[in-house]
């Protein structure tokens, strides 16, 4: 069986210690609650998903509740807490019971006259909520998110006591409270809707593919596919952690998983410790930006440009190929130099278990039934319900005994248990997120954002997408990707679209920028856990992450000025686009390593970079004056070897 999804599946769990909480040790009595109500939770979703929702508000409040019980469960306040529930969280408990109670009851009257339906003491257990929310939020994924949160707070009631551009008159607490709890701008608003519809039903199928032997067979499939040619240990690092990462959506669950076994094999076939869990942060990044699932943030940017997921999914396409031919290329170069060969015959699975019909039916059908259905047209939670059906049912049907059916059973339930903590990591940080998407739409203050970097680029597109990027990498550092994307889309992407990017192109610009949060220095969640399993310094880690990921970071400015790269454009046009950047992307890859057909020396590095990026250069004559560079250094490289 693979090993379970890690329960803090973005930065929580693996922040530095300051940060960190560990997760709650589930035992004795909690057990069976969590059970229950991540039952509880999980049938509520898929009902409502097939049967209809209840109005909006009451929809999103019974799940935000139990999801933050089931925090409250997994996630203690600090580690001391692990083996006990402290009376403050059952406080907090009682506080989101009688909340969740009251909203739902006052539903309507909140909806026919709100003015004589909300006093005094609703609007403080709202805010209690809200902040029951951030808190749990904290515990799962680490204070970064909650502190700016809290910021946001303090900035919306005493904005008027800021000077300069960023004042603003200040709100009351109860304007403050009516807006985040008895509104669909705030708590309730539209991230949230995102994901108790849809994000939370991608969760569960997660949780049962990475739960039932599904993980097991990926990583089989990408020692099989890669572990033979040169550096074949680092190219399972990147097959494998591409097949798990579109399922789990997280870098840092990502290298948790697979880095267990990759990093060691890495090292022991000869790569430095550094190098090792690089390559590991690395292609674990790519799982967030590959189509299908992508993580939660495909569903939040169909639902900000209110469009079909399968439109972003295609756009998507491109970008994630050139990022693995980047990744794979790099790794490749690296393995060559130093002289890493394929994985001993004896580490390699027996591929008769891919032909097993009992490991090839559970690990192509829950695809096979998500894809087909969504391209049938659909509806795509309906499709991941399928999808989750199937594996459930496969998971049962390919037991030969009742043995081997009552262990596939236990699985099954702990696959649901293990949902529990995943759709807190989610929940309680979209939850939050929509907080502050709403505090602030409340003072202006994206407004504001985009007019100081208009104000600064002087309406460039090239110096605007540096601004962005570089405002979007501080404001985002330590966030998980899903966080900083949300805080992106209020910041940067009205001015990307001043600038004439289209709304896809300014969102997946966005996201990607979001993406790399785990991996830049200082804060690198990602870079962190790979370092801790590799036994090497972070610092060191980070730099070879960096170089190895220069695609990652260049890949946003490709398709800004490149819309070929989005499928934007005739399809000629989009296959001679890709081509080229295939082109440069490989070429920039060997400089960076420092190897082509033979070891470079640091002239022959500079001159095929330089080469490399005016290849990348959206204008025609320089991509000829590069690949002409290029080609003179290629053929010069051939003629002493």
């Amino acid at each position: 069986m693979a090993a379970p999804v890690p329960p803090a599946a973005e930065a929580g769990a693996v922040l530095p210690a300051a940060e960190a909480v560990p997760p709650a040790r589930i035992g004795g009595w909690r057990r069976p609650l969590l059970l229950v109500l991540t039952a509880g939770l999980v049938g509520f979703l898929c009902i409502t998903a097939v049967y209809g929702q209840l109005p909006n508000m009451q929809q999103r409040n019974i799940a935000v509740t139990l999801v933050l019980l089931i925090g409250l469960i997994s996630f203690p306040a600090h580690a001391g807490a692990r083996d006990r529930v402290p009376w403050y969280d059952w406080a907090m408990a009682v506080v989101l019971v009688v909340a969740a109670v009251n909203l739902h009851l006052k539903f309507w009257d909140i909806m026919m006259d709100p003015m004589a339906a909300i006093a005094v003491p609703d609007l403080v257990l709202g805010l209690c909520v809200a902040a029951i929310t951030v808190e749990v939020s904290r515990r799962a994924v680490g204070s970064s998110f909650a502190v700016l949160v809290v910021i946001a707070v303090l900035y919306t009631l005493y904005g008027n006591l800021i000077p300069g551009r960023f004042a603003h008159t200040g709100l009351t607490w109860q304007f403050l409270a009516e807006n985040v709890y008895f509104s669909t701008s705030g708590l309730w608003g539209p991230l949230t809707d995102s994901f108790v519809s849809l994000i939370a039903l991608f969760v569960i199928f997660g949780a049962l593919m990475m739960n039932t032997g599904v993980g097991a067979a990926m990583m089989d499939a990408a020692k099989l596919a890669a572990g033979r040619f040169t550096g074949g240990a680092a190219k399972i690092a990147v097959v494998s952690s591409a097949m798990v990462g579109t399922i789990t959506g997280s870098s840092v669950t990502n290298v948790a998983m697979t880095g267990q076994f990759t990093i060691p094999l890495m090292k022991r076939l000869g790569y430095k410790p550094a190098v090792a869990g690089a390559v590991e942060a690395t292609a674990s990044s790519g799982g967030q930006i590959t189509p299908p699932l992508m993580g939660a943030g495909l569903f939040l940017m169909a639902d900000f440009l209110n469009v079909a997921v399968t439109d972003i999914m295609l756009a998507a396409l491109i970008p994630a190929f050139l990022f693995y031919v980047g990744v794979l290329a790099s790794v490749h170069f690296d393995s060559a130099k130093e002289g890493v060969g394929g994985v001993p015959p004896e580490e390699m699975p027996d591929p008769r278990r891919l032909r097993d019909p009992r490991v090839v039916i559970p690990l192509l059908l829950p695809f096979v039934v998500l894809i087909g259905m969504i391209a049938q047209g659909w509806p795509v939670s309906w499709s991941v319900l399928a999808a989750s059906a199937a594996i459930a049912l496969s998971h049962l049907l390919t037991a030969r005994s009742l043995a081997e059916l009552a262990k596939n059973t236990r699985e099954l339930v702990n696959a649901l248990i293990e949902t529990g903590p995943g759709l807190v990591t989610l929940g309680a940080l979209i939850a939050a997120a929509s907080v502050l998407v709403g505090l602030i739409d409340l003072t202006g203050v994206g407004v504001k954002f985009t007019e100081v970097i208009l104000g600064l680029s002087d309406g460039s597109l090239i110096v605007t997408l540096l601004l962005s990027a570089a405002v979007m990498l501080l404001l985002g550092m330590g966030m998980p990707t899903t966080a900083a994307y949300v805080l992106s889309t209020a910041v940067i992407v009205v001015a990307l679209q001043r600038v004439g990017l289209s709304p896809l192109q300014a969102h997946l610009f966005a996201f990607y920028v979001a993406t790399l949060s785990a991996l830049t220095p200082p804060v690198c969640a990602a870079v962190f856990v790979a370092a801790g399993i590799a036994g090497a310094p972070w610092t060191e880690t980070a730099y070879h992450t960096v170089r190895l990921a220069i695609i990652k970071y260049l890949l946003p400015f490709l398709f800004a000025l490149h819309p070929a790269l989005l499928m934007e454009g005739s399809a000629a046009m989009v296959l001679v686009t890709l081509v080229v950047a295939v082109i440069g992307t490989v070429l920039m890859s060997a400089s960076l390593s420092g190897y082509l057909l033979a070891p470079l020396n640091p002239l022959a590095r500079v001159a095929l970079f330089v080469a490399s990026a005016l290849i990348l250069e959206p204008e025609p004559i320089s991509s000829l004056v590069g690949l002409a560079m290029a080609g003179a250094l290629i053929w010069l490289l051939r003629r002493r070897a």
